[in-house]
């Protein structure tokens, strides 16, 4: 090993992006080193940190050593002995790097009236960034005791703070008046890779919500984000957070380095491009025939540079003829059969994917634990009807629409709406131009912040 070189210990690591993120920094400010991972025990914290003391520049602590380190160091730096939380170390003294990182990826002003959901490590940070910045400041936690734990500390540091604890969701929904004025900050696990069809809150909290932010940075747009933005309620998730405060501790280790501002943009959109890549996630186009979904799934495929597939051609495929010819030969009970069992084995396929649906693969009451096979997202194309006649003619080569007026064809749109709003992860108006609906969702489902 030599002086040049850094690391994260923790407890267990699994699929962590430092090594990533930290080589991508070192090469952009042209300097040498590498980064590595120590999953270590905790009877092993003590030779760990002395032997890193003399063989790294610098290294990085993650849970749950976080506060387990701060006795084995010489000195603190004032954030982090404030905090009671080290994550990066520099010639044998503790810094908090997450706090700045926070604090300039989520800008708070004295008055804001703040929710942190969650009171582990994460969540501290943003008390205390939160109670500097002047907030009213409210803490619901899954375990009640912990957030008083946490409000009690962050008070004794701050004495002047507005902060308090109800107990569960729904003493701060009694809370909050129905006004719509609350910033939501998400310190919990609620919607990590894989399991992210879950959310911290309900869909309904949303509507006290103006801001919402989520430190969860795997998928980059959790289902919070997505629910809050398909709402016209800003929304970031936690990749902003997690580069800053890498980009941080790198200035650290590294005082007189440039690491430079064009550089860090292509390190962020590498990093983004990195987390589809580890942690797969189908994004599923659904709608009624005629959105546009094999086209505006090739157009976002090829912008967010993701293979496509286009279920209604594996399933003719694997039939070995059309579909129209499916409906006529064994009915839609048959052809209904094989989708679904398609549409599962792709959603299963390990890898991030643009997946065009066909206009009734989700609606059918059974689809839920298909989608719950394997982390997806659904973006709804919504159209308006009188488009559809635009688009659609008489429905040729439609076997739902062959032979049907216009009536018949909105008696079957006003059927199946409901059914993709149901679904929807996010929901986009078809309106514009392909391309530009292919990157508002692509913006949607990426770092970048929207309104």
């Amino acid at each position: 090993m030599s002086a040049t070189d850094y690391g994260l210990i923790g407890h267990p690591l699994g699929h962590s992006l430092s090594p990533q993120i930290h080589a991508a920094l070192l090469e952009a400010a042209g300097l040498p080193g590498r980064y590595d991972l120590f999953d270590i025990l905790p009877d092993q914290l003590g030779e760990t940190v002395r032997r890193l003391g003399r063989e790294r520049l610098g290294f990085n602590c993650t849970i749950p050593y976080k506060e387990q380190v701060m006795p084995l160091l010489e000195s603190l730096d004032p954030v982090a002995g404030r905090i009671r939380s080290v994550n990066t170390v520099w010639r044998n003294r503790g810094y908090n790097t997450d706090y700045d990182a926070f604090r300039h990826d989520c800008p708070l002003s004295s008055g804001d009236h703040v929710l942190i959901l969650g009171a582990g490590g994460v969540s501290r940070t943003m008390a205390f960034a939160a109670a500097d910045a002047g907030c009213v400041l409210r803490i619901v936690a899954r375990r009640p005791q912990q957030a008083r734990d946490l409000a009690c500390a962050v008070q004794t540091a701050c004495p002047a703070a507005d902060i308090a604890c109800p107990e569960d969701l729904d003493a701060w929904r009694r809370d909050a008046d129905g006004a719509n004025r609350w910033i939501a900050l998400n310190g919990t696990p609620v919607g990590l890779w894989p399991h992210v069809a879950k959310m911290p809150l309900a869909p309904d909290d949303l509507s006290f919500c103006r801001f919402v932010y989520d430190t969860i940075y795997n998928p980059v747009a959790t289902r919070l984000v997505l629910a809050a933005r398909s709402r016209g309620i800003r929304a970031k998730g936690g990749l902003g957070m997690l580069f800053g405060q890498a980009l941080a501790a790198q200035k650290i280790w590294n005082p007189q380095s440039v690491f430079p501002e064009p550089a860090m943009a292509g390190v962020c959109a590498a990093l983004e491009a990195e987390i589809w890549r580890q942690f797969p996630l189908t994004v599923l186009l659904s709608g009624f025939m005629g959105s546009g979904k094999t086209t505006v799934g090739r157009l976002l495929a090829r912008q967010m540079q993701l293979p496509f597939v286009d279920l209604d051609q594996q399933i003719e495929k694997e039939a070995g003829r059309s579909i129209p010819d499916m409906f006529a030969r064994d009915g839609e009970v048959a052809f209904r059969s094989l989708e679904r069992r398609l549409l599962e084995d792709i959603v299963r396929q390990p890898y991030s994917k643009i997946l065009a649906t066909g206009g009734g693969a989700l609606t059918g009451p059974d689809i839920a634990p298909v989608l719950a096979a394997a982390p997806t997202r659904v973006v709804y194309l919504d159209i308006q009807p009188e488009r559809l006649v635009e688009r659609l003619g008489r429905g040729r080569g439609r076997p739902m629409l062959a032979g049907k007026d216009f009536g018949q064809w909105r008696a079957l749109y006003d059927e199946r709406r409901p059914r993709y709003l149901e679904r929807a992860d996010l929901v986009v108006d078809t309106a514009p131009p392909a391309d530009r609906v292919a990157a508002f969702i692509w913006q949607r489902l990426g770092l970048e912040e929207t309104t």
